[in-house]
Order: structure tokens, then C-alpha cells, then sequence
């Protein structure tokens, strides 16, 4: 076998394993935090499809109703920790997302 054959063939396996090293990093359920402390005002559903940027929690502030979590990445709501009318601070776990 030529050396520039044995070359390609470690090169696509190389790629086929980052691949499947990117695929799996970035799947898998995460826990959304809050960015901002105040009143829970409005909350996503479980089973939810959410795309990224999406906003998963609502919370008053002086300029009124802003978002305190918005999803990381595209995928499923699977679980919601906070409720409407909750006191909720930063950092506090507000979400759990399946992304794909």
C-alpha cells in the first residue's frame, strides 16, 4: 500500500472520529441557570421544541417583564424547576433541555 493511501485513509479516520466526538459533545441534557434574580412572571411548558435564543423563563424587573434564561442550543424542554410566581435567583437552575 502507498504511503499517500495509508495518509488519506488515516486522515477519514481521523475525521470520522472528531465527528463522532462533535456530535456526541454537543448532545445531551443540560441544566439552564437563570441570568437575572426577581418574580417569575412566565415559564416554557415541558416538551417543548426550543431553538437557541429561545426564551425558557421570565422574570419582572424594574424595566418590567425581561428574559432571566433563554436556551443554549436547539432542542426539548424535558423538565421546568421554577413555577409563576417564584423567587427566583441567578444562577438558580430553571430548565433542563435535551439538545441535539
Amino acid at each position: 500500500m502507498k504511503n499517500s493511501t495509508k495518509i488519506g485513509m488515516a486522515i477519514i479516520a481521523a475525521a470520522s472520529i472528531l465527528g463522532a466526538a462533535y456530535v456526541y459533545a454537543f448532545t445531551g441534557v443540560v441544566e439552564e441557570k437563570a441570568i437575572m434574580a426577581g418574580t417569575v412572571v412566565s415559564v416554557v411548558e415541558p416538551g417543548t421544541a426550543v431553538k437557541e435564543g429561545d426564551v425558557l423563563v421570565t422574570v419582572t424587573s424594574l424595566a418590567g417583564a425581561v428574559p432571566a434564561s433563554r436556551a443554549a442550543a436547539d432542542g426539548v424542554v424535558k423538565e421546568v424547576k421554577v413555577v409563576k410566581g417564584q423567587s427566583l435567583n441567578k444562577q438558580d437552575v430553571v430548565a433542563v433541555i435535551e439538545y441535539r
